[in-house]
């Protein structure tokens, strides 16, 4: 994913086929940048954030305003904030592509289901 474009496009498919996704919010968008909150609940939404420049791409799980899991692209490289640990940093080798907030969607519903979020 390198565009503002695709990531837009790619939440809205989501908002669409994602059981628990119930909307999206266009939180900040610039030129070059876009951060998008995808709904599950009131105080429970996945954060994604693209910087066209850098190339940087960040998804975050927030609950009550505190990332409790997340997966990150930072120059090129991939890292996981582990739920349950979500201060700690550990690679990524095998990274989200080919669609990245799918791929992280996916990652959220089984920590949803599995940890009674929902």
């Amino acid at each position: 994913m390198k565009d503002i474009e695709e990531l837009r496009s790619e939440a809205l498919e989501a908002v669409e086929k994602t059981w628990f996704i119930h909307s999206l919010q266009v939180v900040d968008q610039t030129d070059q940048t876009i951060s998008l909150r995808l709904v599950i609940r009131s105080n429970l939404f996945v954060q994604a954030y693209l910087g066209e420049l850098s190339g940087s791409l960040y998804f975050a799980l927030i609950e009550k305003n505190q990332r409790i899991f997340g997966i990150d692209r930072v120059f090129g490289e991939w890292h996981i904030h582990p739920y349950g640990s979500p201060f700690k940093h550990k690679p990524l080798d095998e990274g989200l592509e080919p669609k990245p907030l799918f791929t992280f969607l996916a990652k959220v519903e089984k920590i949803l289901l599995e940890n009674d979020l929902l």
